[in-house]
């Protein structure tokens, strides 16, 4: 038997309606998630205008999407809310940050695991990353909002670096970002680093609104103040902690990378885990604040897949702006039918021939409309 599990909230009862796909999904993203989701945490989301309450739970042998934890198995339990009462605060959103080390990534099954967004290197000192180009593409491709990143190396010319850079990335959703992890700091060399520092942000913050620097507690105390803090934001490298430490005179984070060496799916090796410090809308307005680039990517789209159809109704305005997590669910049904109530189609939320015909005109229309650059 199963240990015993909490009682019945007070202002709900056990789920009797039919459970959907979408709801099926939402469940087993809780379930296998046990850093934001531990035992007896909750989760709540509306579907078809019922609220629903979700509660990890032990469960028996028999539960079918259950997950085995010491013998026992972890599971979910669906309520309907009869008193919501306020709102749950939503999890943070996640993304990742790779480089060449990764390998071959499989970005449709990264973006199908919950991640929003990514970090993708793209130079090194004086070096291109070898995959930069492909998953930069291909990251796109999926909807995933990107970020390129440089490896500072501080033996080689900081502007030359900074050049270097900006020559590779173009337009990006999210802020360029300097990547502060040199091996050897000491007396001599820490303030010949931060100068260092301080050129390559100066100079990329020329052609983008605010950077970010990407560093550590242990690394940054080490290096002299000059500023750079005013002029970037912060992306803390803090790992197996409840929540990161601030450095310098940041008075917060932006992103946080929390874990190191984790398996994600569609990456074949360990990869790094970093959240956004808000939810999908607050990451969606930072990226707007940012001035880096245009949100989401232009097409090519695969209209043959809900993710694709997503990002297509995101490019072409959806408000608000849709989770591309290729779930037909409420939201995008309601996307969807006010795309076909704008297009004089049959309104009725199905993505058939005549709707997908519509969004390629529109969007063949509105890339013929945007300026050149």
């Amino acid at each position: 038997m199963p240990p015993s599990n909490p009682p019945i909230p007070n202002n709900a009862r056990l789920w009797s309606k039919p459970v959907s796909p979408d709801m099926t999904a939402w469940a087993k993203s809780v379930l296998n998630d046990p850093f934001d989701y531990p035992m007896f945490a909750q989760a709540q989301r509306l579907f078809g205008g019922s609220l629903v309450l979700a509660r990890v739970e032990w469960h028996s042998w028999t539960f079918r999407n259950g997950v085995k934890v010491n013998g026992t198995f972890r599971g979910v339990t669906l309520y309907e809310l009869t008193d919501p009462g306020p709102p749950l605060p939503a999890p943070l959103v996640e993304g990742v940050d790779v480089s060449h080390y990764q390998g071959a990534v499989d970005w449709r099954k990264v973006a199908s695991a919950g991640k929003a967004f990514a970090f993708i290197k793209a130079t090194d000192g004086g070096a291109i990353d070898s995959r930069f180009d492909v998953n930069w593409q291909a990251a796109a491709q999926v909807g995933l909002l990107r970020g390129a990143y440089h490896f500072f190396q501080p033996t080689v010319d900081a502007l030359a670096q900074a050049e270097l850079f900006l020559s590779k990335i173009g337009k990006a959703e999210l802020p360029p970002v300097l990547d502060v992890e040199p091996g050897n700091i000491t007396p001599v060399t820490a303030p010949l680093i931060a100068a260092s520092v301080r050129t390559w942000i100066e100079q990329v913050a020329s052609s983008y609104a605010r950077p970010l620097i990407y560093t550590s507690p242990s690394i940054w105390q080490q290096l002299p103040s000059i500023g750079s803090e005013a002029s970037a934001d912060l992306w803390i490298a803090h790992w197996d902690v409840p929540a990161p430490s601030l450095v310098g005179a940041w008075q917060g984070w932006s992103f946080w990378q929390y874990g190191k060496s984790a398996a994600v799916a569609g990456v074949s090796t360990a990869v790094d885990l970093d959240r956004f410090n808000g939810s999908l809308d607050d990451l969606h307005a930072y990226v707007t604040r940012s001035g880096s680039g245009d949100v989401p990517a232009p097409p090519p789209f695969d209209l043959s897949t809900t993710a694709g159809v997503q990002q297509a109704l995101n490019y072409l305005g959806a408000n608000p702006a849709l989770t591309v997590d290729g779930i037909l669910g409420p939201r995008t049904r309601s996307a969807v039918r006010a795309f076909q109530r704008a297009n004089r189609l049959t309104v009725d939320g199905v993505i058939g021939p005549r709707t997908i015909a519509a969004l390629s005109e529109a969007l063949a229309a509105s890339t013929a409309a945007s300026p050149a650059e």
